[in-house]
């Protein structure tokens, strides 16, 4: 019984960190039940960050996970960054919230305070008479609501009007002080800016951050210290990831890569969810499968032009079944799944080629077939995660 019961208290800490890297500020109105855990386990989380040279503030109902930069960088994980549009957005609302006076604001109100905030600073010119520009508004306050600096307090009507025609109050929203505080704080601007001294040794922050916030850890792209001291302290660090995170690392000659099981009450973020059910990715599947073997190495990279033509094939093998999307042209096969790679770190692209990361390599050798009687794409991936859980089949989507 006893032995149970620390392995659920060892489970409910690990998620309540994972809770924190999917979203640096948790709150008690934006999720509850989460909220609750690293309340609970505040300590142990308090220890476990300052591994990673992390920090967890605390203020009132509010906990924030502070990712301290060494020497100006942090590890940022695989995928595409937000728009830059979207994050001036959020800057500059979040910076106009701070002057603000009020626990309540409308969705009106602080446009019209973001755009002569923008206008007087001669920063990007939101203009809110485009629809585009209110879209993208309208996400920026999406997310604030989402870290918990924001309550809405009306239903999508108003606010959809607003996106629509940009009249009206568009949405109101309550304004949390605290969040905010610890969304906005810039105390670590100076950690940032201010190299470390000579004495300090970060060899083990830095690649535990890599291991767990990237999920991949590359032996090949570490400078030659790094992957020394990686050589002597692997088992270790792998050992903290796990107790951390709860995940499984597999640990291989070109990468050190952090597994975390599936868990319905984990953020979406967390997991990799590829293969899904779905043409793009059958596609994807496809293209992995083909620059794998036209390359060689660890990091494998292809051509533009040979991708290219590869995804030609692949849309030329898709036809009928490929979706409206993919059925376009082989340059929408090539967007999609280029877009769809990247933003799982399978894929790093640039004008003139394709890399394949080494984590790509374990959904090589798929099994694809196509059903023609029923006018579907089908796949079985073999990797042992996926053989582990008895295979998953890939149905097309509807198009």
């Amino acid at each position: 019984m006893t032995v149970s019961l620390t392995r659920a208290d060892d489970a409910d800490k690990q998620r309540a960190f994972l809770i924190l890297l999917a979203n640096p500020v948790v709150t008690a109105w934006t999720d509850p039940g989460g909220y609750g855990l690293v309340h609970r386990h505040a300590h142990t989380l308090g220890v476990w960050c300052a591994r990673l040279g992390y920090q967890l503030a605390h203020l009132d109902q509010c906990y924030r996970l502070r990712r301290t930069p060494i020497a100006g960088t942090v590890a940022q994980p695989e995928g595409l960054p937000p728009e830059r549009a979207l994050l001036l957005l959020v800057l500059y609302a979040a910076a106009c919230l701070d002057d603000h006076r009020d626990d309540s604001i409308t969705l009106q109100e602080l446009s019209d305070t973001v755009r002569l905030s923008a206008a007087g600073r001669g920063g990007w010119p939101y203009d809110p008479n485009l629809h585009r520009h209110r879209t993208l508004f309208i996400s920026a306050m999406d997310w604030l609501v989402g870290q918990g600096v924001l309550e809405r307090l009306t239903d999508d009507i108003l606010r959809e009007g607003w996106a629509q025609s940009g009249q009206g109050i568009g949405a109101g929203y309550r304004v949390h002080r605290d969040a905010l505080v610890l969304f906005i704080d810039t105390g670590d601007v100076d950690l940032a800016l201010r190299p470390p001294a000579d004495d300090d040794d970060t060899r083990r922050q830095r690649l535990l951050r890599l291991m767990i916030e990237t999920q991949a850890l590359y032996p090949g792209e570490l400078d030659d210290d790094d992957r020394s001291y990686l050589t002597g302290q692997r088992l270790r660090l792998a050992g903290f990831a796990e107790q951390m995170t709860g995940g499984t690392v597999e640990s291989r000659a070109d990468a050190i890569v952090l597994s975390i099981p599936p868990d319905r009450e984990l953020p979406d973020s967390l997991l990799l969810g590829f293969p899904a059910a779905s043409a793009r990715d059958w596609a994807a599947l496809a293209m992995i499968e083909r620059i794998g073997a036209a390359t060689e190495g660890s990091f494998r990279t292809l051509p533009l032009a040979d991708v290219r033509r590869m995804a030609a094939d692949v849309w030329a093998d898709g036809g009928s079944r490929l979706t409206a999307e993919l059925r376009e042209s082989p340059a929408a096969v090539v967007a999609a799944v280029g877009h769809r790679l990247a933003e799982l770190g399978l894929l790093r692209t640039s004008d003139d080629d394709w890399t394949l990361t080494p984590l790509a390599g374990r959904y090589r050798d798929a099994q694809l077939s196509t059903g023609e009687s029923t006018g579907q794409i089908a796949g079985e991936t073999t990797d042992e995660t996926t053989r582990e859980s008895g295979g998953q089949q890939m149905l097309m989507e509807g198009s």
